[in-house]
This record gives C-alpha cells, sequence and structure tokens, in this order.
C-alpha cells in the first residue's frame, strides 16, 4: 500500500505561511489543539513550527513583551531539517521514518515536489490494523513448508465460507515446519477451523473472540 492511500490532504489542514506571524500561529495551534504546523511557500513545503517550540525559545531568550515576541515571523523558527516523503512511498517505510524519528507526522509531496498532505502515526496504526485484519478470527496452522499448501489451505477455508483477511508465515525450530498465522472472516469461523482439520492441517490455536 502505498502513502497516498492514507494521507491526509492539504485541503483538510490548517498550515501557515513563513510570513505569518507566531501569534498567528499560535492561534491555530490552539484552536486544532495541534502540536505542530506545516509551513508553506506557496505549493513548497520549508518545514514545522511546533507549540511547544515557540514557547521553549520565549522562555530561553527571557523575552519580557510577550506580544511583541508573538509578532515575530514563523521563517524564524522553523525547523527544516524534516525527512519527506512522496505520494508513492510504501507505508513501512513511512512507518520505518515515523518510529525513529521524533517528529508528529511526515509531510508527503507529488513528483512536482508540490505539498499534498501528512501522515500521521494514527493513519500508519490503523493501516497495520486493516492489513494484518485484526478483528477477524485468528488461526495458527502449523504445516510443513512445501509446494502446495497455501493453495490448499485457501481451497479449505473458502469451501467453508471464509474469506482471508492476512498471512504471516513465522519459522519454527522444526526443520521444513512453519506456522501460518491466518486472519479470517466468515460467519461460521468454527466450521473453517474443523475443514482445515479435514483438509489435515493441525490447528495449533483459533481465537474467535474477535471474530466480526
Amino acid at each position: 500500500m502505498l502513502i497516498k492511500n492514507i494521507l491526509m490532504p492539504r485541503k483538510k489542514l490548517s498550515v501557515i505561511s513563513a510570513e505569518d506571524t507566531l501569534m498567528h500561529a499560535l492561534q491555530l495551534l490552539e484552536q486544532h489543539d495541534y502540536l505542530s504546523l506545516p509551513v508553506l511557500q506557496g505549493n513548497e513545503f520549508l518545514g514545522v513550527l511546533s507549540r511547544k517550540y515557540i514557547f521553549e525559545v520565549f522562555f530561553k531568550t527571557e523575552e519580557s513583551d510577550r506580544n511583541a515576541y508573538l509578532q515575530r515571523k514563523v521563517k524564524e523558527l522553523i525547523k527544516t531539517k524534516l525527512p519527506v516523503v512522496t505520494e508513492d512511498t510504501l507505508i513501512e517505510q513511512a512507518a520505518f521514518i515515523l518510529s525513529t524519528e521524533k517528529i508528529q507526522f511526515l509531510p508527503v509531496v507529488n513528483e512536482q515536489n508540490e505539498f499534498v498532505g501528512i501522515v500521521t502515526h494514527k493513519a500508519i496504526f490503523s493501516s497495520f490494523a486493516k492489513l494484518f485484519g485484526l478483528g477477524d478470527t485468528r488461526i495458527v496452522i502449523e504445516t510443513y513448508d512445501v509446494k502446495g499448501r497455501l493453495a490448499k489451505m485457501a481451497e479449505a477455508i473458502s469451501k467453508a465460507g471464509g474469506n482471508i483477511s492476512s498471512i504471516v508465515q513465522m519459522a519454527t525450530e522444526v526443520m521444513d515446519i512453519c506456522e501460518l498465522v491466518v486472519r479470517i472472516d466468515a460467519d461460521q469461523p468454527k466450521k473453517v477451523v474443523e475443514k482445515l482439520k479435514e483438509a489435515g492441517f493441525t490447528i495449533r490455536q483459533a481465537t474467535y473472540e474477535q471474530s466480526k
């Protein structure tokens, strides 16, 4: 899955320009309860301004006139060293960046290097939850690592009226044996399990509590 499928588009965002005042930026941050805002120059992404940094600079410089300080330009405080991804970046690549960088979101640009939106931690987590079929019945199958086993498994699940949401294969310490963690959407998940057993698969665990 690509970033363009989960990004929050620019039209739904509050953005500021480098020439805006800190006062204007702070008003937007407090109004929407944001931690930070993208800073643009036209369609070009320049960086980020955070609410925390506005106050950090205020106290570090020992400013006495708050109103005068907030009339300073955004361009004086923006952080420009921020990773940027494109619309065609893979979600797992974006997840890795967010997990290693201390940032609230990732800016997204198109082929023309124009700012088109952001990707948040929440969007990444939601996409992975859907990808792994969370909320569906979870079945752990022990099987030999032989050709045709996945086709046979899929056929058994289909015949029992199930639909596969996700499959994850995990190696075991036993030669030629692996575990398949399969999530299925089925009206009768226990029937699916029985069908798999009839097909010769060993069921290590079946969790029905999360079934839809």
